[in-house]
């Protein structure tokens, strides 16, 4: 008959669920998994060691004593005991990234809805585009801003020609597009982050804006982006609608 000790040896009684969540914070549902497949294949092949028959591990298993045996068996025991909880603790896994996962497709929508409602950003007039290249110089440090360009990167933008397939006008609009699709994205994985609303995130990130606006365009380099783009944009518009020639005099005599 087993004696309590030899019984304890064959549960994992300092492996419990909690346990394995802790150590496994960083990992994910897929690695838990992983680990109980590992762990059952090995337990499995400790059994088949134990168990006689014609199989190479029952042969090999016949060559082990009754000691040995056992001693695989209750390896065996310990490697279930360490599954079992290493098994739940991967289905609480499972449904606290379900819960993040769902959390989190809520607060992107959340964000796209109100980036959509704030950051409409038209680009009609010279003028509004001029807007939307302020507004992205002044939020590029408040948000993640490595996902937007340098001012050297945008003076190149506004100093390249258009290709051969597409207008001038067109080509600018499009690198105004461009800027704007960034600026929004930007935008939204800021007000994503965890800790905050969005809307919170929203509030917090205008409160910011304002006051690194001034600072931020004020600088030589931001200045001399707003001067190359906004030269570039007006000869677009000159370019498109050139000034009506003026009418022929009308000379002679009477």
């Amino acid at each position: 008959m087993a004696t309590p000790q030899n019984h304890d040896l064959t549960q994992a009684i300092g492996i419990t669920a909690d346990v394995v969540l802790e150590q496994g914070n960083f990992y994910d549902t897929k690695d838990f998994r992983k680990v109980q497949t590992g762990l059952s294949s090995a337990a499995r092949e400790l059994r088949a060691l134990t168990q006689y028959g014609n199989s190479i591990h029952g042969r090999l298993g016949a060559r082990l004593s009754q000691e040995q045996r056992e001693l695989l068996s209750n390896a065996a025991a310990l490697l279930d005991s360490v599954k079992y909880n290493v098994e739940h603790a991967k289905e609480r896994k499972a449904r606290e990234e379900k819960a993040a996962a769902k959390l989190r497709e809520q607060r992107e929508r959340q964000a796209t809805q109100l980036v959509a409602q704030h950051f409409q950003l038209p680009t009609t007039t010279v003028e509004q585009q001029i807007d939307v290249l302020k507004l992205y110089i002044a939020i590029r440090p408040v948000t993640d801003g490595w996902m937007l360009k340098e001012d050297h990167q945008l003076r190149d933008m506004m100093q390249s020609h258009a290709p051969k397939w597409s207008s001038e006008r067109s080509w600018r609009l499009d690198q105004i597009s461009s800027l704007i699709a960034d600026l929004k994205y930007s935008v939204e994985r800021h007000l994503v982050h965890p800790g905050h609303t969005p809307a919170e995130r929203l509030k917090a990130l205008h409160e910011r804006i304002a006051e690194v606006r001034e600072a931020q365009l004020s600088k030589p380099s931001a200045q001399e982006t707003l001067k190359v783009w906004t030269e570039a944009l007006q000869e677009v518009v000159l370019v498109s609608n050139p000034a009506p020639a003026a009418a022929p005099s009308q000379g002679g005599a009477a």
